[in-house]
Parts: C-alpha cells; sequence; structure tokens
C-alpha cells in the first residue's frame, strides 16, 4: 500500500476524521502532516520490535590496525560478518567459506580460567594483528551524525594487518533507511506489505493519546497500542520460525550441536 492509501485508512476508517465543512479552514484533528509522522514512527518502531527488515552490506571496508568501526546508523543488529576476496593484493586473498565467530565484551575483556578442552575467544583480543578471526557489537556506542548516541560500534580480532585487510559483508537487522514525509505521499514503507494495516494501530494510539480524558479517547488509544505489540509480536515469531534451525544434545558431542538430520 501507499503512504496515500494508508493516510486516508487512518484518518477516515479508523479516527473517523472527517470534515463536514463546505468552505472555510479545515475542521479536521490532525493535520496530514502529524498523521504521516505518525505513519512513520509506527513503521520504525515495528522494524525494532518485530526485526522483520533483513537485509546486508555488500561491501564494508576496513583499514590496517584498526579494531572498532561505525556501523551505519539504520543498523540495529548484525548477524553475521564474512571477510570477502581481494584480488587486488599479492598474494590475492580469497573469500573465506565461514562466517567470524561472534563473540562480545564478556568473552573478549575479561578473565577466563585456562581451559585446553575450550577455545576461549579472549585469546583473541591479545593475538597481534593479522586475519579477522571474530567480531563483536556490545562494546560501546557511538555518536551520530545528529549527536545521539544510536550507533552501534562493530568490533574485530584480531585488528587486520596491512596483508589482510580484507572487505566484509554483513548480514544486519536494520530500521528503515528514509523517513516517510508528506512530500512523497505515493511511496510505500518499506516493511513488508502484509503489515502496512498494522502500522496504523500505532499511528492510532499516537494521535488518539492526546484527546481529551472526558472524551474516552485514552481508553481507545491503549487498545491500539495493545493490538500494535501483538502485531509485533506476531511478526517477530514469523521472523524467528526463518532463523530457526533444529539443534540436538547427546553424550559425547561436546553438548549443544546442529542436527543436521532435520536440516
Amino acid at each position: 500500500m501507499t503512504l496515500r492509501e494508508l493516510l486516508e485508512e487512518l484518518r477516515e476508517n479508523i479516527l473517523h476524521d472527517r470534515s463536514d465543512q463546505i468552505a472555510g479552514a479545515s475542521d479536521y484533528l490532525w493535520s496530514d502532516r502529524t498523521l504521516v509522522r505518525y505513519i512513520d514512527q509506527a513503521q520504525r518502531r515495528m522494524a525494532r520490535q518485530a526485526l522483520i527488515l533483513r537485509d546486508y552490506i555488500s561491501y564494508f571496508p576496513t583499514k590496517p590496525f584498526e579494531k572498532a568501526y561505525k556501523l551505519p546508523p539504520y543498523v540495529i543488529a548484525v548477524i553475521s560478518a564474512r571477510c570477502l576476496a581481494l584480488p587486488s593484493v599479492s598474494p590475492p586473498l580469497p573469500e573465506d567459506h565461514s562466517d567470524l565467530a561472534r563473540a562480545g565484551h564478556a568473552l573478549f575483556d575479561t578473565y577466563h580460567v585456562p581451559d585446553t578442552y575450550f577455545f576461549d575467544p579472549g585469546s583473541l583480543s591479545a593475538l597481534p594483528p593479522g586475519k579477522m578471526l571474530a567480531f563483536d557489537t556490545d562494546e560501546y556506542l557511538q555518536e551520530d551524525d545528529e549527536g545521539s548516541l544510536g550507533t552501534m560500534t562493530l568490533r574485530v580480532f584480531p585488528a587486520p594487518d596491512p596483508l589482510h585487510i580484507q572487505p566484509l559483508r554483513l548480514r544486519v537487522l536494520r530500521l528503515p533507511k528514509t523517513h516517510l514525509t508528506l512530500e512523497n505521499l505515493d511511496v510505500s514503507p518499506e516493511i513488508p506489505e502484509e503489515h502496512h494495516l498494522d502500522l496504523l494501530d500505532w499511528a492510532a494510539y499516537l494521535a488518539l493519546r492526546i484527546v481529551d480524558v472526558d472524551e474516552g479517547m485514552p481508553n481507545r488509544a491503549q487498545e491500539f497500542m495493545q493490538t500494535f505489540e501483538v502485531h509485533c509480536l506476531e511478526a517477530r515469531k514469523i521472523m524467528m520460525r526463518k532463523l530457526f534451525a533444529v539443534s540436538a544434545w547427546g553424550f559425547g558431542r561436546n553438548g549443544f550441536s546442529w542436527d543436521t538430520d532435520y536440516l
């Protein structure tokens, strides 16, 4: 659905905000610009709550001896990272056939009791620069262009040396890259079309939460909010099913492991 269609649906069939005047100033309770802003906020909230916008960054450059990298502001999670081929160097670096290992602050930067039976990710943080083997995204936040602490940081271990400056391919979960605006009503929201009408529940909540309490609208606003949260939960469950992989447990198999009999 286009933004124009969603705006009409929200105003006429959900908010019942109709103007009966033949001439003169509009007697609408909400302006088109306000309702479009609410629909835009609904799309961004659903993307963050339901994690339904999956994408990839096909070429993410790295720098020699650089461990931390600022991710684009629309990225909310990194699913995986893989080193790309770099044929321009000598000797050429091939593309990896497996992803970098995922870890985090607790594994990289805290003390681990030495154990010869298990791999210690913390040892990677002490390695000299070389080929990248692992990554994390939970270390700290950096300011974006608007001064907001909402930009994620990607750390790689070990930091690449000049012989291993391979770009990365990132699979990510993201927010919409552009905002919905009144100036472009013919555009469609970036989330899947089957969820377009679900956005209007949050937009209706934002609109009705400021209506006079004597009108009984706050109760109605809460109903729209709860319905929207249910939509987000259902959409998230659908997304999690797409990421699901069966694991099995057994003696002598190092605890839980992938069970290829179900794949």
